[in-house]
């Protein structure tokens, strides 16, 4: 069955803040409380999913095995799910090595790839990963990138090639699966319009007030207080906020001349494509 609705996006592009506006707007624009144990659209590469559901102890996998046996996974817990799933996906689209998509076109009813200035991202990442920017620009623009690359022993994500940032975009752009694109910026400046597309492109019917309270709700101040107050599950850093700053062009007062052009020397024609340049 057509199971799947994956939200993809390279890290730090706003993917985070989408899926909290939706789980409001599932909810008819109910405010969040960051104290529920409740998953909204959990990862796609998600350890224990994989071996509850594959029967299998994917840390003990190689790469090339543990990518070869994502897609009959996919198949398989899309089966014993048995209703439509909202999965987060950082994994740029890939095939495996026998040619397979990572991501099936079989169980996929959709998909969403949210995208953000590099300049930004590359500030962001920083932050989060506690790095400097230089190293941050750098991982953006290796080919080999990975996010949980190391052992599968003690990690709870399955590993996600990355590529570099335009390729991630370009992967997933150009994939059959042909997602709605929804940019980072837009989503700061027209809110309401934004999540609309996306919940009409998931195929839900939201009610005009529903919107209003999930963009209400998922105001950037509004999750930096509950943030305070509660906490956030996917904060990596304890004394770095995930909800940091939340704006389009940061980056003209946090990056020197030679990092932003780094960036746009690597990422132009991608930026172009998407209207950053």
């Amino acid at each position: 069955m057509s199971c799947y609705h994956w939200l993809a996006s390279y890290p730090k592009s706003g993917n985070t803040w989408l899926r909290l506006a939706l789980a409001s707007l599932s909810k008819g624009g109910q405010n969040l409380d960051f104290r529920s144990s409740e998953l909204f659209a959990p990862i796609a590469c998600d350890r224990a999913a994989m071996d509850e559901v594959a029967d299998v102890d994917s840390a003990a996998l190689t790469l090339a095995e543990e990518e070869a046996a994502r897609p009959a996974f996919f198949r398989l817990e899309a089966a014993w799910l048995g209703k439509p799933q909202l999965r987060k996906v950082h994994h740029a689209w890939t095939r495996t090595a026998a040619g397979e998509p990572l991501f099936p076109p079989d169980v996929t009813a959709s998909a969403v790839y949210v995208i953000r200035d590099p300049r930004d991202v590359a500030i962001s990442l920083a932050h989060h990963h506690g790095s400097s920017i230089d190293a941050a620009i750098a991982f953006m623009d290796d080919p080999a990138a990975m996010l949980a690359g190391g052992s599968g022993y003690g990690s709870p994500q399955l590993r996600q090639r990355l590529l570099t940032w335009s390729d991630h975009a370009r992967s997933w752009l150009a994939s059959p699966i042909q997602p709605l694109l929804v940019r980072f910026e837009d989503m700061l400046d027209t809110p309401a319009d934004s999540l609309e597309r996306v919940a009409r492109h998931l195929r839900w019917n939201p009610s005009a007030s529903a919107i209003a309270g999930a963009v209400e709700a998922t105001r950037f101040d509004a999750l930096q207080a509950q943030e305070e107050r509660h906490g956030f599950r996917e904060r990596t850093r304890a004394e770095v906020p995930f909800f940091r700053r939340g704006l389009a062009g940061g980056w003209r007062d946090s990056l020197t001349p030679a990092q932003r052009q780094r960036i746009e020397a690597s990422h132009g024609e991608a930026m172009a494509m998407f209207g950053y340049l």
